[in-house]
């Protein structure tokens, strides 16, 4: 492993890849100038993929399909030769700021992995994702792994990383070029789904897996099952909501929770979803979500000034941006939402004046959010109303 500063250290490209001939040109070709080498793992392309990796370059080796994407990453990297590893999907392309970014991968010897911006390519959209850093550059040491046959994710020292070995790149993205809806649709129903069933009929989903499936039923119009799994993550997670132990993975458990704790916020089952919005804010208290979710609570109960503080504390990470990175969510959550809701907790309180400015602040970060534009026209016209 070169730790030398002062030498410029390789890079490998590494990929997995299924049928991706018109995807991968595109990506090959924003690495190519910066790696040193590009290793494409193909595991079952009948589309001429692998041709289009020789093309480019590439060294292409075959994995034979397994219900295992962590062995399959596991086994590019294997085939890799450089100081550091670039791991990448064929439907990104890396957009490179910086172009010295090689020469200051050695300069921190404490630091094992970095993490990148990923955003789509539709990210013009008043829905866009904040927090969505991935860990794609890594050392290219034995003591790094992939691990979970689904949403795998790296390892080291058969742990998972602690920040002390993390880093950002902000002169280094990733590119994603979203499908459309159709294209969604059937990869969940088609792939996702029956790859996690598969994997459930074998061993125990962990909770991020338990997450996933419940999302892809429900993104797919089958609330019935979708409500089942979250049931089965709930009770499995209720342990650790008891005594305060950390679930470990932690990846998507903020998630998870905030979206069970929006059920539970239907259901009027108060108990728990304060028991939640408790030990998720001791775990993750800048994840906006969360936060979010802890205002709306109290507001049920008929505490607006304690839920009027969480909303003013989303707002506040957003303005600061030290919200959680460790996975995505979409931006409203700490502009438009919590501005919109303390809006409402002011006309629960009879504030028309304050209920009127935190509208404005939502209509500050988006002109066409019609709920606080029609909630401003009612107070305007009641404010009128009493001159």
């Amino acid at each position: 492993m070169n730790k030398n500063p002062q030498v410029k250290p390789s890079l490998s490209l590494c990929m997995i890849v299924k049928n991706e001939r018109q995807n991968l040109p595109r990506c090959l070709a924003s690495v190519k100038s910066y790696v040193d080498e590009m290793i494409i793992v193909d595991t079952g392309s009948q589309d001429g993929t692998p041709k289009v990796a020789d093309e480019y370059g590439a060294k292409v080796t075959y994995f034979e399909w397994c219900d295992d994407f962590a062995a399959a990453r596991n086994y590019a990297i294997s085939q890799s030769s450089g100081d550091w590893i670039l791991m990448l999907d064929a439907d990104e392309e890396l957009v490179v700021e910086l172009e010295d970014f090689l020469a200051q991968l050695n300069l921190y010897p404490k630091v094992v992995a970095y993490c990148l911006l990923r955003y789509n390519d539709t990210q013009e959209s008043p829905q866009r994702i904040a927090g969505n850093y991935v860990m794609r550059l890594f050392r290219n040491s034995p003591e790094i792994k992939y691990v979970s046959r689904f949403h795998e994710y790296i390892n080291y020292q058969n742990q998972a990383f602690n920040r002390n070995w993390i880093s950002y790149v902000d002169g280094l993205k990733i590119r994603h070029h979203s499908y459309n809806e159709e294209q969604i649709q059937h990869k969940i129903l088609n792939r996702n789904i029956p790859l996690l069933e598969r994997i459930r009929q074998q061993e125990e989903l962990s909770l991020m897996l338990l997450y996933c499936l419940a999302e892809f039923y429900k993104h797919t119009q089958q609330p019935e099952k979708s409500k089942e799994i979250y049931a089965e993550a709930l009770a499995r997670l209720y342990p650790h909501l008891e005594d305060g132990s950390h679930p470990e993975p932690f990846n998507y458990i903020p998630s998870l929770m905030y979206e069970l704790g929006k059920e539970l916020l239907l259901e009027e089952d108060y108990e728990t979803i304060q028991l939640i919005c408790q030990r998720g804010l001791e775990w993750c208290s800048n994840y906006p979500p969360l936060n979010l979710l802890a205002g709306a609570t109290l507001r049920a109960l008929g505490f607006p000034l304690g839920a009027i503080a969480y909303f003013q504390e989303c707002l506040q990470l957003g303005k600061n941006g030290n919200y959680y990175r460790g996975e995505p969510f979409v931006v409203n959550y700490m502009t438009t939402y919590p501005a919109y809701d303390m809006g409402n907790v002011y006309i629960d309180l009879e504030c028309p004046q304050e209920a009127l400015a935190a509208f404005e602040i939502a209509l500050s970060f988006d002109a066409n959010f019609t709920a606080a534009r029609r909630k401003i026209d009612k107070i305007k016209q009641f404010l009128a109303a009493k001159v």
